[in-house]
């Protein structure tokens, strides 16, 4: 299963907006993997890769494209994301509460 579908499909179960950490913790979860070990596997702390998880702290996209590769799944939906999650996180700081979702063709307000 590629990212996006991924994505898609977890959306439309939990109805909750897309987020690195959100597929993130739910490719851990796929893999039956620990906190400790999958946070090896991407080269940071537990504690870091609870608060990306729960959506705490958020991966630039230098880190998202990383994690990708180390996972063996889509950069570009990786760095999308990422950058989405920023993207969010700034409106929510100005007062916008409204979701932004990024695609590499077009920018929309949902």
């Amino acid at each position: 299963m590629n990212t996006k579908s991924l994505v898609k499909k977890l959306d439309k179960i939990s109805g909750a907006d897309e987020s690195l950490g959100k597929v993130i913790r739910s490719i851990r979860l796929c893999e039956e993997e620990t906190l400790k070990n999958f946070a090896e596997t991407l080269g940071m702390t537990v504690s870091y890769l609870s608060d990306l998880e729960n959506g705490r702290k958020l991966a630039s996209a230098q880190k998202a494209y990383a994690y990708a590769e180390k996972l063996g799944y889509s950069t570009k939906e990786f760095v999308r994301l990422a950058l989405q999650d920023e993207a969010n996180k700034f409106m929510a700081k100005k007062g916008f509460y409204t979701r932004i979702i990024l695609n590499f063709q077009q920018a929309s307000f949902a």
